[in-house]
């Protein structure tokens, strides 16, 4: 083929008496063409290699400049917070709570005895955290972990420069005087706008600039919890609810994880946060944290169905709390997280000052089944605590979800544990290994992220004799509880749905693939004019079998689409229900017409958050003639992609 070619196009040189040299030169300068350009194509792959070695070799350096900021940043988080802890808890309420990182079951501790203050301080933190977010920066309020996924999904990766110096001081103001919140949360999303920060001082690109935020978080939470490497797979594998993991940023995420650990132990020590006990049962001689056999895989299952309902109810919790009570209610937002504080209070009034701050201290005696722990007030604290956490983090108040709001997940755990020695004494598994297998699977339903789960138990405890139960109840957590439970709402399915992945594997077909390939015109949607009244809407909606509604103007000109969870939000509003009209619902949305390509229609989709999209006949006649659904868009596209297979499969069959 490529002599050919080459003949046609070159003329050869003539021999000496004048006639072309027969084959031989000919043949000798069509291979050396081919050499020359087999060479070429040779030198611009290594050259786009290079290209992308040196990318991926600048991404781990700015890593390391990242997990040196995010362990500084835990650095200062920690210590801070121990001063404002010891300050607003020990020497204002005289509160002193058991130890961390003791073997001792009995340590002791002392209840708040200056009960004026179980009321004042907390409530006095929440207005101070609710007046720094409101006036300072809102992106601080919430629990930090699902602000970090919004922006690498949908904004960018851009966290705004404030944000990491503000969400540690509302969150140290918040958890410090009391509040029921963990630290995982505020420092992922400290760590994730350093990471941020650094990549828009750089003016790196969107998927470098998200890259970095991942590492930020990885190194914020791997250093503030000592465990680097469940941090770095927490970052990765917290962005969707399904079973994808964003593989590019595990690299950066451990440089970074490793870094900032390093830095974090090298001032404040190399220690794990949880003690096991390790004294075997004088009856049986069973290690408390361990898999002794088969015979205890069915209470591990039993507690995985308790783990799962358990996050079921915290999540639904959590999330009424927020929507329907605190943002519902007539207060000004900066005022709400002190109505949250005064809440908190109360449960500390009546005797449950457990529920305060982190409560490591509890949890470190629910994994040495402490006689201070008792089935009652075990049970007791896996309610209270969601409470309370909702009361504190709900309201506005800023700190984490982790596990979630120790110490639930552990408690239930534990009360299982009693539950089940008290039922079947001998067999049951110890009381240690059901608490911190609880609290594995709730982190691992609630954050569908199973693998960081296991990790990080394990790293917390310096053990991996529970492994096996723990991936046990991992994997029926996953399955049990339903893809939209969780504690992220900024969770996506897979990487389709990010906004962040369009353009990466599905670009090519997409591009070559337009509307109306796949909209069936035949089928005219239901339109509403933009002074339709809300009970015409409802009678309207009522009987439809879309989900996204166009309305119109008066010259059946698209003006904008509602949804049905626009028409919910107004249905749940301030009462004007009957005062509302069609344009009063609509959301402006780009003109899509039958020449556009699904490439730019799902970008549209994943940006407003529609399953469907009207569709107009041109850009200059605005009429609305058909409606283009989302799973006509997937189903075309496997379609697509099975021809293209099937073609390439009868190219490679030899004939």
């Amino acid at each position: 083929m490529c002599p050919t070619n080459v003949s046609n196009a070159v003329r050869f040189p003539s021999s000496p008496n004048g006639e072309e040299d027969g084959g031989g030169t000919k043949h000798r300068f069509g291979r050396l063409v081919m050499m020359g350009q087999r060479l070429r194509r040779a030198l611009n792959g290594f050259s786009r290699h290079m290209v992308v070695w040196g990318r991926s070799v600048r991404l781990l350096g700015y890593s390391v400049l990242v997990g040196v900021g995010a362990g500084a940043a835990a650095v200062l988080f920690t210590l801070a917070l121990e001063l404002v802890e010891h300050s607003a808890l020990g020497r204002i309420m005289d509160y002193v709570p058991p130890p961390e990182h003791t073997a001792d079951p009995i340590a002791r501790f002392q209840l708040p005895r200056q009960w004026w203050a179980v009321l004042l301080v907390p409530t006095l933190g929440g207005l101070l955290c609710g007046v720094i977010v409101y006036f300072l920066e809102p992106a601080s309020e919430g629990h930090g972990t699902d602000a970090m996924i919004r922006a690498f999904h949908r904004l960018k990766g851009v966290i705004g420069p404030r944000v990491p110096l503000i969400k540690m001081i509302t969150s140290i103001v918040t958890i410090g005087t009391g509040g029921s919140a963990g630290r995982e949360g505020p420092m992922t999303q400290i760590g994730a706008g350093i990471g941020s920060s650094l990549a828009q001082y750089l003016k790196l690109g969107d998927w470098d600039r998200r890259i970095l935020m991942l590492a930020g978080a990885a190194g914020g939470l791997g250093a503030v919890f000592s465990t680097p490497l469940g941090g770095a797979m927490f970052s990765v594998e917290v962005l969707y609810s399904g079973t994808a993991i964003e593989f590019s940023a595990v690299a950066p995420a451990f440089v970074a994880s490793v870094v900032a650990y390093t830095i974090f132990t090298s001032f404040l020590g190399q220690t794990v946060l949880f003690v096991l006990p390790t004294a075997p049962d004088p009856q049986t001689g069973a290690l408390p944290c361990a898999f002794h056999g088969a015979h205890e895989l069915p209470f591990y299952l039993a507690l995985a169905l308790l783990c799962a309902a358990v996050s079921y109810i915290f999540v639904n919790m959590f999330y009424f709390g927020r929507d329907r009570i605190f943002r519902l209610a007539r207060l000004p937002q900066w005022l709400r997280p002190a109505l949250g504080g005064l809440g908190l209070g109360i449960i500390v009034l009546v005797g449950y000052p457990h529920v305060m701050a982190g409560g490591y201290g509890w949890i470190q005696k629910a994994i040495l089944a402490s006689p201070d722990i008792s089935l009652r007030l075990a049970i007791s604290l896996v309610v209270l605590k969601m409470v309370a956490t909702t009361l504190t983090v709900g309201s506005g108040g800023s700190g984490g979800l982790f596990a979630p709001a120790p110490p639930t997940p552990p408690m239930t755990g534990a009360a299982f544990g009693m539950a089940c020695q008290a039922l079947f004494p001998g067999s049951a598994p110890p009381v240690s290994a059901t608490a911190l297998v609880g609290m594995g699977g709730v982190l691992a339903g609630t954050f569908k992220v199973p693998l960081a789960a296991l990790i990080m138990v394990s790293e917390l405890t310096g053990s991996h004799d529970l492994l096996v139960p723990m991936m046990l109840v991992g994997a029926v957590e996953m399955v049990s509880l339903p893809g939209n439970v969780s504690l992220c709402r900024e969770q996506v399915t897979a990487f389709i749905d990010s906004p962040a992945h369009l353009g990466d594997f599905v670009v090519d077909v997409f591009k070559e693939m337009h509307v109306r390939d796949v909209c069936p015109f035949s089928t005219q949607p239901i339109v509403l004019r933009e002074d339709t009244p809300l009970p015409q809407i409802l009678r309207t909606v009522a009987d439809a079998h879309q989900t996204t509604f166009p309305v119109v103007d008066r010259d059946n000109k698209l003006v904008g689409v509602f949804s049905l969870s626009d028409l919910r939000a107004a249905l749940v509003g301030d009462g004007a229900g009957n005062l509302v009209r069609a344009i009063d619902l609509a959301v402006p949305v780009p003109i899509v017409t039958p020449d556009d390509d699904l490439h730019t229609v799902l970008q549209i989709m994943a940006e407003k958050h529609l399953e469907e999209l009207p569709v107009v006949m041109s850009h200059a006649g605005q009429q609305t003639i058909s409606l283009i659904r989302r799973d006509f868009i997937l189903a075309a596209y496997d379609r697509r992609v099975s021809l293209i297979q099937t073609a390439a499969a009868s190219e490679r069959t030899p004939v």
